[in-house]
């Protein structure tokens, strides 16, 4: 019995010495779960700012006004002669796509413009006092958008990039 004794803790300390190092651990996915839900997270954001980007007044009065002035230059290749109802008409659009876009109720020599632009305050005078004539004017005055409806819709540009 003696002998088996010895040969069980002879084994025991064999079995001890021949015991392998435990296995690594598996490898932890917390990494890459956190960065596919950071990359989920940055991707649900940026389409969020596209969509508003895309559905803001005014990108979308931006659109408006280059559909118009495709239209007026359409208008300009088909007949050669003006028309006065065409002119005005278009001078109304444009002024409503850009009130629109800068978020007043209307465009009139009334209206406002942010203390932050006074500098631009004698050009914003100028091209409203142009809007208006292109508006208001009489079927036989040539004081149409004709001359200068390229200009009046590059400052209608102007105002949706810099409006604050």
């Amino acid at each position: 019995m003696e002998q088996s004794l010895v040969e069980n803790t002879l084994q025991t300390v064999h079995g001890l010495l021949d015991i392998d190092p435990p296995a690594p651990p598996p490898e932890s996915s917390i990494p890459v779960v956190v960065s596919s839900l950071a990359l989920i997270i940055f991707l649900i954001a940026l389409a969020t700012i596209a969509v508003r980007h895309i559905k803001s007044y005014r990108s979308q009065a931006k659109r408006s006004l280059r559909h118009l002035r495709n239209k007026v230059a359409q208008q300009d290749i088909d007949t050669k002669i003006q028309d006065t109802n065409f002119q005005k008409e278009t001078a109304y659009q444009l002024a409503h796509i850009l009130a629109r876009g800068l978020g007043v109720n209307g465009i009139t020599s009334s209206t406002p413009l942010p203390a932050e632009m006074d500098r631009y305050h004698e050009r914003w005078q100028l091209f409203i006092h142009k809007l208006s004539l292109s508006r208001f004017s009489s079927e036989n005055s040539k004081a149409g958008m004709t001359t200068n409806s390229k200009k009046m819709f590059d400052d209608a540009i102007f105002w949706l990039k810099i409006w604050p």
